[in-house]
């Protein structure tokens, strides 16, 4: 999750992109850097990176050079390829020195376009795949192409989510973004004399409230007195610039109509954040650095146990199966108000992992401190850094996902299971179980996994038919088997949570032995059916329930035609690496959620009787 700032009008580019960079930094502080086009036609670039004060010395050092130019372009960085060095900050400036280019995402095939580029005689001053695109953008430059057109012929090459901006010496007044796929939004917005364009609204207001958003797909072509749209062939589109509030909350939420909307959409960025500095995606290696056991401790492990409540539990309970798979600990989730009180047996080879978004939840922290008091090594997973949790454990994860203002957990649960699922990977490796082939095969489905998340959240409109159809019942049944059985339990938590529609999520296997009695028309099942190693197992479930007359919504993966054939309706979902699979099938569990909430005309942020943080018993 990085931030992007870019200007091109009649005023001193450089404070401007210092400003919008200040309200920006909540998207990543450990490089900052800019790119202005000066009076003498050459690019003036300024990056600085380490510690949390990165933009702040970035300030500092442009307000001693002061480089003139009324164009330029801006960025402050979470790494995901590379050390925090100044050498890995953007802007990334190509070959010739022509070209200088921001990036938020991932480019999946960097490594091939690389080498590519290598052999054409390019030569590489960072670690990042982003400094590719600098070098894709500048070759067509290179060779005629107008900014433009170089930009989107670059961008028809790259793989995965991306977000960019670019800028030439020989065009000095365009600004060129380009957004593919789901890596963070591209926002433009319009005041007199100039453009300018972030990654979110909030640092817009300050200059304008009319804005207009770039889709994935599109490339704008921005002068200080223009703003030109078109597909990645150069076909033109049509865009629109509209008026916004500027109040807080609408600035917060841009153009979506809820916090929900915005954080669901937010998940493939979350997923990035939650690897960076954590997935090495050019050697395809795990670390966790935060997760500072020796293998001697590792080792010692004996038994791993995750709390957590809500949400958190059902993020603990996917954890727990992967660290159990992955590092051969046997482990396991509970409540963590159950845990606290059944006097648990855990000692100092007890390893208790507490899974809470705020680091507040009360039942959570009493729950830590038995632990602790026990002795044994305890680790948090949590968002909000500095809280109680994060001063009770002896390991802090952070998920590093952002703030999450809607009351219904989804970004944070999903940054939380990229976290677990790393824990589990390094855990293995300190324990020396898992083979550099696991690894790397882990890794390489992560490099993809926000550009899949993106792939499920463009398939809203199915999602939208079905939750229409759901307003009509009273009654859920949500079925799962093995790594989706949590997921499952967090599917109906949430359309009980925002739709107040009665839900049970319930293991697959367990139907015989009572939910067959509740098996109706009046009662329709959301089966989790991907296609893994319980899929034959979910068939036959789906079976039991059509023929007792239910209605069934399968959620199966890309390519499977049995569920078509025997489910009511079917949502597909893109297949990834067995572990990580349901990190993509909670998404339109979220989707189902959000849409009959709205269908049924609930407020999805605000559901009664629920707070964010729960402090009291």
């Amino acid at each position: 999750m990085c931030g992007i700032f870019g200007y091109t009008g009649n005023k001193l580019a450089a404070p401007l992109l210092v400003g919008g960079l200040e309200l920006l930094e909540y998207r990543g502080y450990d490089s900052a850097g800019i790119a202005v086009i000066n009076g003498t036609g050459k690019i003036s670039l300024t990056r600085k990176a380490g510690g949390t004060d990165s933009v702040a010395r970035l300030s500092a050092a442009v307000h001693e050079l002061s480089p003139g130019g009324s164009l330029g372009i801006a960025h402050t960085r979470w790494a995901t390829h590379g050390e925090v060095a100044e050498r890995n900050a953007h802007p990334h400036v190509g070959r010739s020195g022509n070209v200088a280019v921001v990036h938020n995402g991932i480019v999946e095939n960097y490594i091939d376009l690389k080498s590519e580029l290598i052999d054409s005689g390019f030569t590489f001053s960072s670690e990042t795949d982003s400094e590719v695109i600098a070098h894709l953008v500048s070759r067509e430059t290179e060779n005629g192409s107008c900014l433009s057109e170089a930009v989107r012929s670059a961008m028809r090459r790259v793989e995965g989510a991306a977000a960019i901006v670019a800028t030439s010496v020989s065009e000095p007044e365009k600004l060129v973004a380009a957004r593919l796929g789901n890596a963070g939004g591209i926002v433009i917005g319009s005041a007199n004399g100039s453009h300018m364009l972030a990654s979110d609204i909030v640092a817009l207001l300050p200059h304008t409230n009319r804005v207009c958003y770039l889709e994935s797909g599109q490339v704008a072509t921005i002068t200080p007195k223009s703003c030109d749209v078109t597909d990645l062939d150069g076909e033109p589109q049509q865009i629109d610039f509209v008026t916004s509030s500027r109040s807080a909350d609408q600035a917060a939420r841009g153009q979506f109509p809820h916090f929900m909307a915005k954080e669901i959409a937010e998940q493939p960025d979350s997923i990035t954040a939650a690897m960076r500095q954590r997935v090495d995606l050019a050697q395809n290696t795990i670390d966790v650095p935060e997760f500072d056991l020796t293998p001697e401790q590792a080792s010692a492990i004996d038994r791993a146990v995750f709390i957590g409540m809500g949400t958190s539990l059902h993020t603990g309970m996917h954890g727990a199966s992967t660290l159990e798979r992955l590092a051969q600990v046997p482990s396991y989730a509970e409540n963590a108000s159950e845990f606290r009180y059944r006097h648990p047996v855990v000692n100092e080879n007890t390893l208790v992992v507490s899974v809470t978004q705020s680091g507040e939840t009360a039942d959570t922290l009493a729950a830590m401190e038995l632990a602790r008091d026990s002795g044994s090594k305890l680790v948090t997973a949590v968002e909000a850094e500095g809280t109680q949790a994060t001063r009770l454990a002896d390991i802090t994860l952070p998920v590093r996902c952002g703030q999450e203002i809607g009351v219904a957990a989804t970004k944070t649960m999903v940054a939380t299971m990229i976290t677990l699922t790393l824990m589990g990977a390094r855990l293995a490796a300190l324990r020396g179980v898992m083979s550099r082939e696991t690894e790397s095969e882990i890794a390489k489905a992560l490099a993809s996994l926000p550009s899949l998340a993106g792939t499920v959240l463009e398939r809203d409109e199915p999602v939208k038919k079905i939750a229409q159809d759901l307003t009509a019942y009273r009654h859920l049944l949500y079925l799962g088997r093995g790594t989706q059985f949590p997921i499952a339990m967090e599917g109906a938590l949430k359309m009980k949570e925002i739709a107040y529609i009665h839900a049970e999520g319930y293991a697959a296997g367990e139907m015989k032995h009572g939910v067959n009695a509740l098996i109706s028309a009046e009662m329709p099942t959301v089966a989790l059916a991907p296609r893994d190693e319980m899929f034959e197992k979910m068939v036959s479930n789906v079976n039991e329930v059509k023929s007792r007359g239910g209605h069934v919504i399968a959620v199966t993966t890309d390519g499977d035609d049995v569920m078509e054939s025997i489910a009511d309706d079917v949502l597909y979902v893109p297949q990834t690496h067995p572990l990580l699979q349901p990190i993509l099938n909670v998404i339109p569990m979220q989707m189902l959620a959000y849409h009959t909430a709205v269908a049924l005309g609930m407020d999805p942020d605000k559901p009664r009787n629920l707070a964010k943080t729960v402090t009291v018993e």
